[in-house]
């Protein structure tokens, strides 16, 4: 089985930008049969929240980024605020927070899928 995960990385080898502060997300495809996974794609999206809602950014910023993210079934970052984790989760998105290699980051998605965990569970 295929899945596809957005990976929040600013060096493409590790996991280790914020949601919000995110400006490109590296597009992973993963095959969940043999654990592999291949990055396909950098979709430069508009920061979400540059000071993380201390200026009052209006959730239209937030939403674009949602939105851009609609094809994904992960979202992987190093943090994710209530907001944005809530409006990918009402997408049918799962946000996973890791800091991280991003191999590492996916091999702990791929455990998790394969243990049947929700990563998030209760959301």
């Amino acid at each position: 089985m295929a899945y596809r995960a957005a990976i929040a990385s600013t060096d493409q080898e590790n996991v280790n930008e914020h949601f919000g502060r995110c400006r490109v997300f590296l597009i992973a495809e993963a095959n969940e049969d043999d654990g592999s996974y291949k990055l396909t794609e950098r979709r430069p999206v508009a920061s979400a929240c540059p000071s993380c809602g201390r200026l009052g950014e209006s959730d239209d910023a937030i939403n674009r980024v949602v939105e851009a993210l609609s094809d994904c079934d992960y979202v992987i970052v190093s943090r994710i605020g209530r907001w944005p984790d809530s409006l990918l989760y009402e997408r049918g998105i799962q946000s996973v927070e890791y800091r991280g290699v991003i191999k590492d980051a996916m091999n702990f998605v791929f455990q998790k899928r394969r243990d049947k965990i929700d990563v998030f569970p209760g959301l």
